[in-house]
């Protein structure tokens, strides 16, 4: 008997990015915690490993994910609301863009100061931008989970799935 169901894979691209928030979400909650645990323990190991493990995860899928979206998914949709005239969808196509690039540059500004931390060099836990990252994170994955996500799933075609579950798929490798 299976009791959950497997996780989404690359044959379901908008599930593994629906799946992708589910982690950034754990991740944006263990960042939070970060200052008050800081002024608590000091730089630890448990300190040291939730800075290593933000790295990895923002370094390498949480910046897949973007990619994922602006290069393959966003150009669907974009057409999509082009030919149907969907203004409102191109307005939200845009504002997710911009977001993007302030969530970059919201971890260009925390990343260096957990690289100090996963190495062993406590940081001011008021000097650690996570709040403003994490509000970023969640007005961002709000609109693409109830708006973007639902209308990739109508629209997309199965043709269209299987070219952007590849995209993503490659990615990954290269990446790797």
């Amino acid at each position: 008997m299976q009791l959950s169901s497997p996780a989404p894979d690359f044959s379901d691209p908008l599930g593994l990015l629906g799946a992708c928030h589910g982690r950034i979400k754990a991740q944006c909650a263990t960042l939070l915690r970060l200052p008050d645990y800081l002024r608590t323990h000091g730089c630890d190991e448990q300190v040291r490993q939730a800075a290593a493990k933000a790295l990895r995860y923002f370094d390498s899928a949480g910046r897949h994910h973007h990619e994922d979206e602006e290069a393959n998914l966003f150009p669907i949709l974009h057409r999509h609301a082009t030919a149907t005239g969907g203004h409102a969808v191109l307005q939200t196509l845009h504002q997710l863009e911009t977001q993007h690039r302030a969530m970059e540059q919201a971890w260009a500004e925390l990343a260096p100061l957990l690289r100090r931390l996963a190495q062993g060099e406590m940081v001011a836990p008021e000097a650690l931008p996570v709040a403003r990252f994490a509000e970023l994170y969640h007005a961002h994955m709000a609109t693409e989970d109830e708006h973007i996500l639902p209308l990739a799933r109508q629209v997309l075609s199965a043709a269209d799935l299987q070219v952007l579950g590849r995209h993503m798929a490659e990615r990954r490798k290269a990446g790797a």
